[in-house]
């Protein structure tokens, strides 16, 4: 099993450099691929996050909780009755940011009609002030997650079909079965078009 934290192996100053993938025509950062290029990327490949200049009106981070697979088993549980699009996303990774402001827009538009966005962090607890920095500049003030638990134990307990690439997405339906599971950056319309049938009240 490809483990989620091989591309954050060369964690000094090269967060931005995993390289950009693309398989059945998602884009995604292949985490085996990213060590070998993180293992041979030059120490001048720095931080992208440092570098961008805080919004005049940054939300207020968003909070930040540990979570473990039992963990998320447990929050999608809870929120049975809404559909769920769980995202599992990293910092160092391109795609993911790339996909981010859609994230956070399918959120804002479809969260009145049943939709609950969770958001789970791969970063080292050691990078969570730049994942609190990048969730702020974002706008995203809502709580979010980190996870904690070792890779293999955490890919099993959300999809054993994940292979390990970012971003994760799932989709669970208001009856708590999984009714969607891609790897891969996804754009505004590709999401909502998946979720929007999922929204239709039962009964």
């Amino acid at each position: 099993m490809v483990a989620l934290s091989v591309a954050n192996a060369a964690r000094s100053g090269q967060h931005g450099c995993a390289p950009r993938a693309a398989t059945h025509g998602a884009h995604f950062v292949s985490l085996v691929t990213a060590l070998a290029m993180l293992a041979a990327a030059s120490t001048a490949c720095g931080r992208r996050e440092g570098s961008q200049p805080a919004r005049s009106s940054a939300a207020a981070a968003a909070a930040l909780t540990p979570i473990t697979g039992a963990g998320v088993k447990d929050l999608i549980a809870a929120r049975r009755g809404r559909v769920v699009l769980l995202n599992v996303w990293a910092t160092w990774c391109d795609p993911c940011r790339e996909e981010f402001p859609d994230l956070l827009r399918v959120r804002r538009e479809l969260g009145p009609q049943g939709l609950d966005v969770v958001l789970i962090s791969a970063d080292f607890a050691s990078q969570l002030p730049q994942v609190s920095g990048f969730l702020s500049r974002s706008g995203a003030d809502f709580p979010t997650y980190f996870k904690t638990e070792k890779d293999e134990e955490f890919i099993n307990a959300l999809e054993p079909r994940w292979s390990g690439a970012l971003p994760m997405t799932l989709l669970v339906a208001r009856d708590g079965r999984r009714a969607g599971f891609w790897e891969g950056k996804a754009s505004y319309q590709t999401i909502t078009a998946k979720i929007r049938p999922l929204l239709v009240p039962q009964g």
